[in-house]
């Protein structure tokens, strides 16, 4: 996916998108499928290819045997996409944002929609990003508790009016020990779940509740098109041939970087969920994805490991059925 700058979201980043979702396998799509009837689509253009990782921080490579013992009959036969218009701010929506946070400084315009505010604090915004960060110094306390610590970044948000109106509930996506950090996220409440990490939110507390970063991604989410979705099992063939995205978590220790895992695979669950496609400046859409579920036993090993597989949930040459 994307590589960030050394700040609190490219801890998030790298947690959710290379840890999480970790493998060296990329995913292609079936060219043959057989186009879905129904009124004819509004999109121009094939929609784009879904994002998903390209790597994992193991370096891991797999030969999996992989099977399929799971019901589909609670995946639904179509699903809708959505677009997304990423949300931008002018020089008058930073002047407002710079005087909710008591950000006092000259506001420097840096071309193409980018905007800089430098005091008590900064505030750094592009088409579709804003980035606060607080001049406060964290206070020598603990920690809130996790479920405290989404609470102080909800009434954060709503304060200082950056709160979405379809912003669905906060999780703790990190936690970092010294110096002590909570990183709170949001994401919107439809499409949900939402694998990717735009649009979103991310706010940084610190020690009692201090707020002291936090990065706004945020986007119009439009309901477009359905689309007839690939069925189970042919988006299983994808998994069958190892042209699926696996996370899988192993312990170091028995599987060094770099190895080779081998091993048998039963995927008894079936599931929707979301990710993001297309490139800024471009059309971009939340399309679903196939999470497959199950057990890995690597080869040699009496252990199993929970394992999932990502397949695209929509062959793009498929035309919308609705």
């Amino acid at each position: 996916m994307k590589h960030y700058t050394s700040t609190p979201r490219a801890l998030i980043t790298i947690i959710l998108l290379l840890s999480v979702l970790g493998s060296s396998q990329t995913i292609t799509s079936a060219q043959d499928a057989t186009p879905g009837s129904g009124p004819e689509s509004e999109l121009s253009s094939p929609l784009p290819v879904i994002d998903l990782p390209t790597m994992n921080l193991q370096s891991y490579t797999f030969e999996l045997e992989s099977a399929w013992q799971g019901d589909a009959a609670s995946v639904p036969e179509e699903a809708p996409i959505f677009e997304v218009e990423p949300v931008n701010y002018d020089q008058e929506d930073v002047a407002d944002v710079a005087e909710t946070l008591d950000v006092d400084g000259e506001i420097t315009e840096q071309g193409a929609g980018t905007y800089t505010v430098e005091g008590e604090g900064s505030i750094y915004t592009t088409p579709g990003l804003l980035q606060f960060v607080s001049a406060v110094e964290a206070p020598d306390e603990a920690l809130p508790d996790d479920e405290a610590a989404i609470a102080y970044a909800r009434d954060w948000l709503r304060i200082s009016g950056l709160m979405p109106a379809d912003m669905g509930d906060g999780s703790i996506v990190a936690r970092i020990e010294e110096p002590a950090r909570l990183i709170v996220e949001f994401l919107p409440a439809n499409p949900a779940p939402l694998l990717s990490s735009t649009p979103g939110i991310t706010v940084t507390v610190g020690p009692a509740g201090s707020i002291l970063e936090s990065r706004v991604s945020w986007a119009t989410i439009t309901e477009a098109d359905t689309y007839r979705l690939r069925g189970v099992s042919d988006a299983f063939t994808l998994v069958e041939g190892r042209q699926s995205y696996l996370d899988v978590t192993l312990p170091i220790e028995q599987f060094p970087q770099g190895s080779s895992i081998a091993g048998v695979v039963t995927y008894d669950g079936v599931s929707i969920a979301y990710t993001s496609s297309g490139t800024i400046g471009e059309a971009q859409y939340l399309q679903p994805v196939y999470i497959f579920t199950g057990t890995l036993t690597p080869e040699g090993s009496d252990e199993t490991f929970p394992i999932s597989a990502y397949v695209p949930a929509i062959v793009t040459e498929l035309q919308p059925v609705g």
